[in-house]
């Protein structure tokens, strides 16, 4: 009976403590985020995931709670390296977005060395921020890893192959980052501004380029009219080797029907008609001379035309 007594006067007073709030603070773990509890004797053993839990209330010296933001962060490196291959100053920017590792050893890690920041409103719930984990963990591994990677290209190599660059970049980031709380996703080249000198000679070698397409566009119309014209000169020599020939022709077919008798006949008929004019001089061939017959008729022609 004495023990149902004191049963019942335990239950009383813890429901009249939890009713005026003798239980400690309500502590929401946001999500993406991760909790650990600190203790008298130091951090509690587990992660705690996203979640509400209760503080307790009467304590000497009471826990405290440890959140570790988790929310994706946007970030953007701007950094100017020496590149020995062309002994020149580039200046690149690198963008991504960062977030907290989901693996146990990293995440315990993170809450064991990462200094944490009290609530103003709760002095019991102290803050991991992204941007601690990020300048901690990310900020001086990726700018290391990005200097080490683009050092052993040269400028153009990396203007012209910006993506494969990028891809080579995260890879050796997200290797650097296993071992530690922070992750990156999203992770490239954003900008690279080359210096002066290698704009100029790339606007240079453009022109060049520019320059032999022109010219052997120009050669192309010269080649063709060129080929034109070997076409034309070829049809021509067709056309005067017809006509030789055609004349070859005539001369042979005029030297075989004309003999030396019919060629004599028709100058003493130009002959006879020259007499008939009033011109008194007369021109004999010498045909005429070696042949009687010949001269004969033409000397009577002669005289009649005189007589009249």
């Amino acid at each position: 009976m004495q023990i149902k007594k004191i049963f019942l006067l335990i239950t009383a007073l813890i429901t009249v403590l939890s009713t005026i709030g003798c239980f400690g603070p309500l502590v929401e773990i946001p999500p993406a985020s991760y909790g650990k509890l600190s203790t008298p004797n130091g951090l509690a053993e587990g992660i705690i995931p996203a979640s509400k839990i209760r503080l307790d209330r009467f304590c000497i010296t009471c826990d405290s709670i440890i959140i570790a933001e988790g929310a994706d962060l946007a970030f953007q490196e701007s950094m100017q390296l020496f590149m020995p291959r062309d002994e020149l100053n580039l200046t690149v920017e690198i963008r991504g977005i960062a977030t907290i590792s989901s693996d146990a050893a990293n995440l315990n890690s993170l809450f064991s060395r990462q200094t944490s920041v009290t609530d103003e409103s709760q002095s019991r719930i102290s803050w991991i921020t992204m941007q601690q984990t990020y300048n901690t963990y990310g900020a001086p591994i990726i700018r290391d890893v990005v200097r080490a990677v683009l050092v052993d290209y040269e400028i153009m190599q990396i203007m012209e192959n910006r993506n494969m660059v990028s891809q080579a970049l995260a890879k050796a980031v997200r290797e650097r980052l296993e071992t530690t709380p922070m992750q990156v996703s999203d992770f490239g080249l954003a900008d690279v501004q080359p210096p002066p000198i290698i704009v100029k000679a790339k606007e240079v070698a453009k022109e060049r380029e520019v320059q032999i397409q022109q010219a052997e566009a120009q050669k192309q119309v010269s080649l063709k009219q060129a080929e034109a014209a070997l076409e034309v000169a070829r049809k021509q020599q067709e056309v005067d080797l017809v006509e030789a020939e055609t004349q070859v022709l005539v001369n042979r077919k005029l030297a075989a029907g004309v003999s030396p008798a019919f060629l004599a006949q028709r100058g003493m008929n130009v002959l006879e008609q020259m007499a008939q004019s009033d011109n008194k001089v007369f021109i004999v061939p010498n045909e005429a001379l070696r042949n009687p017959a010949l001269m004969m008729g033409i000397t009577n022609n002669a005289v009649k035309a005189n007589s009249n």
